[in-house]
């Protein structure tokens, strides 16, 4: 089994590296990344272990890096790459974390207002001690405390959860939650460029979280960039969804990889190496680019 898609606390997930790999060795995952979002800053803490104490698989270095499409924030996985090199690029290529959450956080907001909704306090100042790791995810609670700001929200699933909430209307260019983000997340092409320099694997993940535009997004990323391999496997595919990407990478002669999206406790439900209970991700179905690591 392997699970190629874990975050740690060094992002926004719940358990230290040390937890992440007792949990594999005890589940018997044979090959793990962490892939934290925008650093490998969890790298520079296992280079000072030794992690044979806790897991006696192999941990493969990686990284989730949010990038600028067509005006869509994506994401791309970095794997095998120098995490040394991330963590000094990501000095110049992002904005410090802190700017992008306000921008983000006053923009949106804006958003909301101009629609007709009303927020408790005033949530641009509160965030700053609210104790949350992302501002939109913040501000989404804040708007579910006035139960008459769900008439704005298209949908049920957008309303209930942030995440779906970000996918479907933050980051999408046809809905009126849009937000730009262009001149705070840097473009594809920087984010692969950085991946490459650092030696890695490019990896789409997570494609159909961008529902009506994923088709658009994955074969843009895929027939103009160098992409080495797609995620087929993720706890919310479909099997039809996984089949077609499996095709979908043979026919465009592409790698295939599977994770989790393991977040711990701050995503319930999602179990590392299983997902929802749905996922064994075998090491037969990636071996042909491990073996190059």
């Amino acid at each position: 089994m392997v699970d190629l898609h874990i975050h740690s606390v060094c992002s926004d997930g719940s358990d230290t590296y040390i937890e992440i790999l007792k949990k594999a060795e005890s589940l018997g995952i044979e090959y793990i990344s962490i892939t934290d979002h925008d650093n490998c800053k969890v790298y520079e803490e296992i280079e000072k272990d030794n992690i044979s104490k806790y897991y006696s698989g192999n941990l493969i270095c990686g990284v989730e890096m949010q990038a600028n499409l067509l005006g869509f924030s994506i994401e791309l996985l970095g794997y095998a790459v120098n995490y040394k090199v991330i963590n000094e690029e990501i000095k110049t290529l992002f904005l410090p974390f802190e700017k992008i959450n306000e921008e983000e956080l006053k923009r949106l907001y804006q958003k909301c207002i101009d629609v007709g909704m009303k927020f408790n306090g005033n949530p641009l100042e509160d965030y700053k001690s609210s104790g949350y790791y992302y501002a939109t995810e913040y501000l989404h609670d804040k708007m579910k405390e006035n139960i008459a700001n769900k008439r704005f929200v298209p949908d049920e699933e957008s309303w209930e959860r942030e995440s779906i909430f970000f996918k479907r209307h933050t980051s999408n260019k046809n809905s009126l939650f849009y937000v730009d983000e262009s001149d705070l997340i840097p473009s594809v092409e920087n984010v692969i460029k950085v991946i490459k320099k650092a030696g890695g694997f490019v990896f789409i993940p997570h494609i159909y979280q961008y529902e009506e535009n994923a088709e658009l997004i994955l074969n843009e990323l895929v027939d103009n960039y160098e992409i080495d391999g797609i995620e087929c496997y993720y706890p919310t595919f479909t099997k039809e969804q996984t089949d077609y990407l499996l095709k979908f990478c043979k026919m465009k002669n592409k790698y295939i990889s599977g994770g989790t999206d393991y977040h711990g406790s701050n995503r319930p439900g999602i179990n590392l190496g299983v997902g929802l209970g749905n996922m064994n991700v075998q090491y037969e179905e990636v071996k042909d680019w491990i073996e190059k690591v």
